[in-house]
């Protein structure tokens, strides 16, 4: 049937950017670990954070609850929101006065503190974020009725602001480091893509004229389904794993009968034809940067279509969202 064999030319286009993506997951993911992008990136984060108040900076990765997080010597690429709050109010607001110890550590007397620290002390510009943090607890602590007063709870909701802040930040973070990766991904499978010719327009050209290498390919495809890949953990052992068995299912298909590589008839078209190749060549870039997960749950959901010769139930949706409809 035509739509059946639609379905097969997808699988075997879906494996081969699943393959290819997986092999990109795992270089990214090497050369993250390598180059420690994790840990510097949140290096920046945080240097954002505190205004770019190196002292300060210094003396937060050298606290002992976040010098606990480093790993033989590495900077920390994680330090959880509550140990940011209780490293840097240990730093900026006096543990005990002596003479008043009910006093020590109320709202009032840290605001003080810290709006008399000097500027070898802090920076201005963070000095002024903590004042605002003070001042919006102050705030939080009235409109609920609890008494700006007492040591004990000034002190949790003002860890509490210091969390959230901190956790905001930390969102913008990870879309940073999101963006370096995708970027970094973009690269590789734009790198293999092209170094292995693997053109989408002339793979699909290939599955829909030759029924006999459309179904050897989608019973690889579902043999790769079924079995487990190496973690893309930025491990060498793992990520040399990733690579044996790419370079493994690339021999594989270049067996069969796929047109992968440079040196098989017609990889270098004449004239106008370059201009499909290297829209088949981005086409594969772009889709093997979507990455692995995207690919692998696509190519369930086919192989599924294919296996019961329909597509899988939608979700039973709740009685609310029927009546939306």
């Amino acid at each position: 049937m035509f739509g059946s064999s639609m379905i097969e030319v997808a699988i075997g286009v879906i494996f081969i950017y699943l393959s290819l993506s997986l092999v990109c997951t795992a270089a990214n993911e090497l050369i993250a670990s390598l180059t420690k992008w994790r840990a510097k990136t949140l290096a920046e984060g945080i240097r954002n954070l505190l205004q770019y108040d190196k002292g300060m900076e210094h003396q937060l990765y050298n606290h002992p609850l976040v010098r606990g997080l480093y790993r033989k010597g590495k900077m920390p690429s994680y330090i959880p929101s509550r140990t940011f709050a209780i490293a840097l109010m240990d730093i900026v607001i006096p543990h005990h006065d002596p003479e008043n110890p009910d006093r020590s550590r109320t709202l009032d007397k840290i605001r003080d503190v810290v709006g008399r620290l000097t500027d070898d002390r802090i920076s201005k510009d963070l000095k002024e974020v903590l004042l605002v943090l003070m001042n919006e607890t102050e705030s939080n602590l009235i409109e609920s009725g609890l008494d700006i007063k007492k040591t004990e709870t000034a002190l949790n909701k003002l860890r509490e602001n210091i969390e959230i802040w901190f956790n905001n930040s930390m969102e913008r973070v990870s879309g940073w480091y999101k963006r370096k990766i995708q970027v970094l991904t973009f690269g590789l499978a734009l790198l293999f893509t092209c170094v292995l010719n693997v053109d989408t327009v002339s793979i699909t050209r290939s599955l829909s004229n030759d029924s006999t290498l459309r179904a050897a390919l989608v019973t690889i495809a579902e043999k790769s389904n079924r079995k487990s890949f190496p973690p893309a953990d930025g491990n060498k052992a793992n990520t040399g794993a990733a690579f044996k068995e790419f370079k493994k299912e690339i021999a594989e298909l270049q067996q069969l009968g796929i047109p992968l590589g440079w040196n098989i008839p017609g990889s270098k078209p004449a004239g106008w034809g370059w201009l499909t190749k290297i829209l088949g060549l981005l086409l594969t870039a772009g889709a093997a940067s979507l990455g692995a997960p995207f690919w692998f749950d696509i190519l369930n959901k086919f192989v599924s279509v294919r296996s019961t010769g329909k597509a899988p139930e939608e979700t039973p949706k709740s009685p609310k969202e029927e009546t939306k409809h």
